[in-house]
């Protein structure tokens, strides 16, 4: 879910995150970091993507020194690779043996040369990013589930933020909000495999019809759900047709399963 507000501060993550307890997965942003100290309950893990990206802008003027790192953080990621489809356990237990110790090579590295480097360089930021982040960096080993970096977000509101470099401005914050609705349910698709375009057009076609109590039977999650569930029925349907004796008639007798699972299918689609 995307989210529009004119503020920059803590309030606003506040409310929209009011009452959740769980890890959440952000770069270093003060904000995110003030959350996460200040309400109960939320653990926050670190992105090395974030902290791979100032070590790449690094290399210009520190390239032996930067490319250190990038390679350990590459040994990381190759990690990642091998155990990108297997379930959170294998995952956990393939990281152990190599990933710490990468890690703490790198901040032993880190803090061996912050004092010999201008603090506002590109290298300098790059060394306080890994030592004042580290902890959280590192917070991603603690469970199988949790991934190395928060990308797969990066990537989803990266049309956002080309928009608002390219746009400059939005007109007046109410369009901030539906822009941020509108994003939302496109990123919502994207992630879904639904076509934006097929989406919008069918939803747009059915909205005059509904009441404000069905307009979530047509979000995104909701549809799919209910694809899979109609697919589900049509080869329940399909299998007991040709299943030997289950057939509608069953020694010149109906078969009474046959309308209720046609019915299931009948009904899972009557919105679409």
């Amino acid at each position: 879910m995307i989210d529009f507000d004119r503020r920059r501060s803590l309030a606003p993550v506040q409310a929209r995150l009011q009452g959740f307890a769980g890890t959440i997965q952000t770069d270093a942003y003060a904000v995110c970091q003030a959350l996460a100290a200040q309400q109960p309950g939320i653990t926050r893990i670190g992105c090395t993507a974030h902290l791979r990206r100032r070590f790449y802008t690094a290399l210009r003027e520190h390239p032996a020194a930067a490319l250190w790192y990038i390679t350990q953080i590459r040994r990381l990621y190759a990690l990642e690779e091998e155990a990108r489809a297997w379930t959170p356990e294998a995952r956990h237990a393939h990281r152990h043996p190599l990933a710490p110790g990468i890690w703490a090579a790198m901040k032993t590295q880190a803090e061996a040369q912050r004092p010999s480097v201008l603090p506002k360089s590109a290298l300098g930021q790059a060394l306080t990013y890994l030592l004042d982040d580290y902890d959280a960096l590192v917070g991603y080993l603690a469970d199988g589930r949790y991934l190395i970096d928060n990308n797969v977000i990066e990537n989803s509101i990266r049309p956002t933020a080309v928009g608002r470099k390219r746009w400059l401005f939005i007109g007046h914050p109410d369009a901030g909000w539906r822009s941020a609705v509108l994003y939302s349910i496109l990123v919502s698709c994207r992630r879904r495999r639904l076509n934006p375009t097929d989406y919008l057009t069918d939803v747009l076609r059915r909205l005059p019809t509904l009441t404000i109590t069905e307009l979530a039977t047509v979000l995104p999650g909701e549809l799919v759900s209910r694809q899979r569930l109609t697919a589900a029925c049509i080869r329940l349907t399909s299998r007991s047709s040709r299943r030997p004796g289950s057939s509608r008639h069953r020694g010149g007798r109906r078969d009474p399963l046959a309308p209720c699972i046609r019915l299931v299918a009948y009904v899972d689609t009557a919105h679409d």
